[in-house]
């Protein structure tokens, strides 16, 4: 079989189905990135240390495995050719310059210098392959004075302002329970790698991309950052329990008579309409409000908790209201619109069992399912791709 034959037989039906892809990475921002491209038809090859695997394989929920692996591994590693390569042995480095010559791109996230001490700088590379993409996602970026400090989704929630926001006046501040900036940085991670991609392919030309879980955290607070650098207005958490510092009542979870309901903005007119509220609350300025809305949202909380959440749900949807029920991730994940949308499937983990998992979480042509390869065990694949791939590879083949 050529090399050709060999990358064709693992390749999606996808877009990037002609992008081939030497995945670095662990945890979960690279690893949710690289199992985006491959979501949509890119051969990724996982380099993985010898026996013992990347670090999420034994990152566990509760010590708990399923079907024989961790189950935080098996939601990101899918569509994925696993290899593996000690990178401190000169013919183990030797294999991976190889393979770089056959690649699209490469892709990282150890901390800034890491890869650069082993022998795999991103000019190193540009010797092996001109057109090469070189990405790498970092905590917070390649230079600066917290260069080397470990990047974590909750320690850089708190760093940015994002926990400091959450939260009640009389509280701690609160991160979020859920990885975002891991998440959020790896769809911005996928899309430059895509965008880089593009160029290189077209102009020939070599890019090295950069993502951070820093940057990530600015992005996401745009609105705020640009505020905050621009004007003199300061903002303080509410007492009343509304869900961000700068936001008027309503916005936050509410108890109701048998459990809680999320409410999101509203006209002050229509609330005043729908909760009764008093004039003198409801008249006056953009300011005046915004002072006084622990006033109103205290009325609120008084009112809501007089229903049950259902009631409040139909009455309040009827009205034109932004509301939601507050579920569960069991209770989202089975609910009919998640299925409609196709959001969740199954997909195959070794041994052939089947689990269900996020497929992609958005829509595209073409591609029906993200399931194409089975999530794979540690080193699966080194024989056939050292057989096919390597000592052979010469860019453009």
């Amino acid at each position: 079989m050529s090399a050709n034959d060999f990358l064709r037989e693992y390749r999606g039906s996808g877009p990037l189905r002609d992008i081939t892809v030497l995945d670095f990475t662990q945890m979960m921002m690279g690893p949710v990135a690289t199992q985006l491209l491959g979501d949509l038809g890119a051969v990724v090859i996982k380099v993985e240390r010898p026996v013992s695997g990347e670090w999420e394989r034994s990152y566990m929920p509760r010590g708990r495995r399923l079907h024989g692996e961790s189950p935080y591994f098996l939601a990101m590693n899918r569509n994925k050719l696993a290899i593996t390569a000690d990178l401190t042995k000169a013919e183990d480095r030797t294999f991976l310059l190889e393979l770089v010559a056959r690649c699209d791109v490469v892709v990282e996230n150890f901390r800034p210098g890491v890869m650069d001490r082993l022998g795999f700088s991103y000019e190193e590379l540009l010797k092996h392959n001109p057109k090469l993409v070189y990405a790498s996602g970092s905590g917070f970026g390649p230079k600066g004075p917290l260069v080397k400090r470990p990047g974590q989704d909750m320690l850089l929630q708190s760093m940015s302002g994002l926990a400091a926001n959450s939260g009640s006046a009389d509280g701690p501040p609160v991160p979020l329970a859920a990885p975002i900036l891991d998440a959020s940085t790896a769809f911005l991670l996928a899309f430059s790698i895509v965008s880089s991609v593009l160029d290189a392919r077209e102009n020939g030309t070599p890019h090295r991309v950069e993502a951070s879980l820093l940057g990530t955290s600015l992005m996401i607070q745009c609105q705020e950052a640009l505020v905050s650098m621009n004007t003199d207005l300061t903002w303080e958490r509410s007492s009343s329990g509304i869900a961000a510092p700068w936001t008027d009542a309503p916005y936050g979870i509410y108890r109701t008579s048998d459990g809680y309901i999320a409410m999101s903005m509203t006209p002050r007119a229509r609330l005043a309409t729908i909760f009764d509220l008093p004039a003198a609350l409801v008249d006056g300025t953009d300011d005046q409000w915004f002072e006084r809305r622990d006033e109103v949202n205290a009325i609120l909380v008084a009112k809501l908790q007089t229903r049950t959440t259902e009631d409040w749900l139909s009455m309040l949807t009827n009205e034109g209201m932004w509301v939601a029920p507050v579920q569960s991730v069991s209770e989202m994940v089975r609910h009919p619109q998640v299925e409609a949308n196709g959001y969740v499937e199954e997909i195959e983990v070794p041994g052939g069992q089947r689990v269900r998992a996020v497929g992609l979480p958005f829509g595209l042509s073409g591609v029906d399912r993200a399931n194409r390869l089975p999530v794979p065990t540690i080193g699966q694949h080194d024989d056939i791709v050292r057989k096919e791939l390597a000592r052979t590879a010469v860019v453009g083949d």
